[in-house]
């Protein structure tokens, strides 16, 4: 009896804890493994206070998102612009738990002295700050938090961005000089005379008189004369400086083929007839190293440090967006049950265009390839409203991580310094 007995209870136990896997496993399936908004929510962030989102507070911050863009109200929800504000109002929302939620993580917290210095370095004294909130659609409170937020923000941003430069090594220094030597080159000018006239006869009488005297003055009164070029005809013909591609191509190729201090032409161009002499040549130059060398440096950390900033950016967004959950008709990019729309109702993807790469040249160096920053809340500048308060007051995850609005990522390579001329410039 007792051996039956035993067998039964490992068997039940056995049972019961199959029927536990088995429950889990079904429920996760049907999303009960997350928090789910009740009917008077809009969201749930877990794990971030205040992490439930009611229809109260997004209404709120819809109000303050129109005055934000410039509306007097709410437009009603079969107007255009009515998806986009929504979108923006719930992204201001769920940032702002993000930042909060995230800031907890790490253990930063917005003082009372902290919050008060922001106040007075960007708004002003208390009743300026009253009116900028008024402005904003916030209550007092609502404002001073919204001051909490971004100076929450802002922690997380020395937090996530080391403030030291990066260190760049010699070597990437000079692979990154030798794969774009052609944005530091200085391409070969040459100054040239030309006359220019429809009437062949006249280009020929202007050439016999120079065959006999070709010097400046003489030049000075023949394209007086002769060139209806209305842009050098009263300075001898002259153009200096000139590159290849800045004249019409049957022009540009008899200067950049021409001896210099010989008569060339007539020769017909689509401007009429053309006679030219080339005075100058200068070399195409590149600009050393020795030059640059601070430039491309700074240029490569700056790079390193973008590209700390967006890959914390995409981990703090991935993090947050995994513990996001929206009700619906609320949902977001910046939700876990957000669904992409298909292709057949969206179209082609777009696709992110680049520069062609010469051959041998498939160095990416920091900060250099162009890429899409991870889809977090990334709002535009308001129409109207320059509060800094903004519509929701809640900045980009992690703050700093973009650029700033205007701003543009390093470009493909460092600019020539002064006195250099990029090719085709």
């Amino acid at each position: 009896m007792t051996r039956v007995s035993d067998k039964r209870i490992v068997v039940a136990a056995v049972l019961a804890v199959f029927l536990v896997a088995f429950f889990v496993i079904v429920a996760l399936a049907q999303g009960i493994g997350h928090p789910s908004p009740s009917s008077s929510e809009v969201a749930v962030v877990d794990d971030a206070p205040d992490g439930h989102v009611t229809v109260d507070q997004f209404n709120t911050a819809l109000k303050q998102t129109a005055l934000g863009q410039g509306l007097t109200k709410v437009p009603k929800p079969s107007d255009p612009n009515y998806t986009s504000l929504k979108d923006s109002a719930m992204a201001n929302l769920l940032t702002s738990r993000w930042i909060e939620g995230e800031a907890a993580d790490r253990g930063l917290t917005a003082s009372d002295t902290d919050i008060e210095n922001w106040i007075k370095q960007n708004i002003g004294g208390p009743s300026q700050f009253k009116k900028a909130a008024k402005q904003a659609g916030f209550t007092p409170a609502e404002a001073r938090d919204q001051a909490r937020i971004i100076v929450l923000s802002q922690d997380l941003q020395k937090a996530v961005i080391p403030t030291a430069t990066p260190s760049v090594s010699e070597e990437l220094v000079r692979n990154f000089y030798e794969a774009n030597k052609t944005q530091f080159t200085q391409p070969e000018t040459r100054d040239v005379r030309e006359i220019v006239n429809k009437d062949q006869s006249k280009v020929e009488q202007a050439k016999s008189m120079l065959e006999k005297d070709d010097s400046s003055a003489s030049w000075k009164k023949v394209a007086a004369k002769f060139s209806t070029d209305k842009a050098t005809q009263s300075n001898g013909g002259l153009r200096q400086q000139v590159t290849k591609g800045q004249s019409e191509p049957a022009l540009d190729q008899q200067i950049f083929s021409a001896p210099t201090g010989q008569l060339v032409g007539p020769f017909q161009g689509q401007a009429g007839f053309y006679l030219i002499e080339v005075q100058k040549v200068t070399p195409a130059s590149v600009t050393p190293l020795s030059k640059l060398e601070s430039q491309i440096k700074q240029q490569l950390a700056q790079g390193e440090q973008q590209e700390i900033a967006t890959t914390a950016q995409k981990s703090i967004t991935d993090k947050w967006t995994s513990r996001t959950f929206c009700a619906d008709g609320y949902v977001v990019q910046q939700c876990a049950n957000f669904t992409p729309p298909s292709s057949a109702t969206q179209g082609a993807p777009p696709v992110t265009s680049s520069s062609a790469v010469n051959p041998g040249q498939t160095t990416v160096f920091p900060g250099q390839a162009p890429s899409a920053l991870p889809q977090g809340p990334q709002f535009p500048a308001p129409k109207q409203q320059p509060s800094v308060l903004g519509p929701g007051g809640a900045p980009a995850l992690p703050p700093g991580a973009a650029p700033p609005s205007g701003a543009a990522p390093p470009s493909g390579a460092a600019p020539p310094p002064s006195g250099s001329t990029v090719p085709g410039g």
